[in-house]
């Protein structure tokens, strides 16, 4: 078996099985520096088997834009954002099956001492 083979973490699973979804809630909810973020977020987890210190990081941020944090914060983009959202576009339900989704798969990871 060739080295460069190896199994991806059940957090980078689920952001290669969601990434349009999740590049286009992070931009909805957190503008184009949310979203280019992510998708450096998910450059990183794609290339490495192990989640390192800064993608361990950088999905606490993604949680906290899809848990709507910092919406309250009018100083923050996400306020603006989030003020932007029709409450009964179908994205609503979305966002939160993602967050549900990425809090399910951080839970399975396996912590490395």
């Amino acid at each position: 078996m060739p080295k460069d083979v190896f199994f991806p973490s059940p957090s980078a699973e689920f952001l290669v099985a969601h990434c349009s979804a999740l590049d286009n809630a992070t931009f909805i909810l957190g503008g184009a520096a949310a979203q280019k973020r992510f998708r450096r977020l998910l450059d990183d987890v794609t290339a490495s088997p192990l989640l390192t210190r800064r993608a361990n990081r950088e999905l606490d941020a993604i949680e906290d834009l899809l848990s709507l944090r910092y919406v309250h914060d009018d100083e923050r983009v996400e306020a603006e954002c989030f003020a932007a959202i029709d409450p009964c576009s179908p994205i609503v339900e979305d966002i939160c099956a993602l967050l549900e989704g990425l809090q399910s798969a951080r839970a399975q990871e396996v912590l490395l001492p």
